[in-house]
């Protein structure tokens, strides 16, 4: 018995290998080079105004916690060791937009918050990326190319195409043991803030001293 099951098993790792393995390098790499393109195509916004893709996570994932949060549990928020977080919060320090502080509960912990400067920078990116529809008019625009069945004016259609994209990298992070929990805004009803509401261009023009404080010293 144990003879047939092992035969069986044989018989279906080798059908699985001639199915996968023709794909698999192809499949791999195409995943590889869709990032580069998701950080080629935002590289120069985002250095307009002096973030990183890396910076941009861990700015938004501050924001989104009222009062700061524990520098531990940026870890898992953003799926990265503490040595990465550690060197990213010491880069944001010294450029003023994030403060650190040992907590009262317990002082082997320290909470991270978002300076006036820094709440200002990721909530302008944000509105920049994700609140004006760029982010989503680029994902239904590759989505739905010249060779799609379907245009990228078509609403429904790119809904539909972008969960779909959506289930499939959630499976592939779910089974290579990705365990990030950072979560971006799926639409207006999970927006975070006030400002994220404010979409006027005008604000990008606003002095850095604004409603009585100073950007550059906050």
């Amino acid at each position: 018995m144990t003879g047939a099951k092992e035969g069986s098993a044989g018989r279906g790792r080798a059908r699985h290998d001639r199915c996968s393995v023709p794909l698999m390098d192809r499949i791999f790499f195409g995943l590889k080079r869709a990032h580069h393109g998701t950080l080629r195509i935002t590289r120069k916004s985002l250095k307009a105004l002096g973030l990183t893709s890396a910076r941009f996570d861990l700015l938004f994932a501050v924001k989104k916690v009222r009062g700061g949060v524990i520098q531990s549990a940026l870890c898992k928020v953003l799926g990265v060791s503490r040595a990465t977080v550690s060197r990213m919060l010491a880069s944001l320090e010294a450029l003023g937009l994030v403060r650190r502080k040992v907590t009262t509960k317990d002082r082997r912990q320290r909470l991270v918050e978002l300076t006036t400067r820094g709440w200002w920078r990721i909530s302008r990116a944000h509105r920049h990326f994700t609140r004006s529809g760029w982010a989503q008019l680029a994902i239904d625009s590759a989505l739905a190319g010249q060779y799609a069945d379907y245009r990228w004016c078509d609403e429904a259609a790119c809904r539909e195409a972008a969960a779909s994209l959506g289930v499939m990298l959630g499976d592939l992070r779910r089974e290579f043991g990705d365990f990030a929990t950072l979560d971006y805004p799926s639409g207006l009803h999970e927006l975070i803030t006030w400002f994220d509401y404010y979409d006027d261009d005008a604000l990008d023009m606003w002095p850095e001293t604004l409603f009585g404080f100073d950007l550059e010293r906050s």
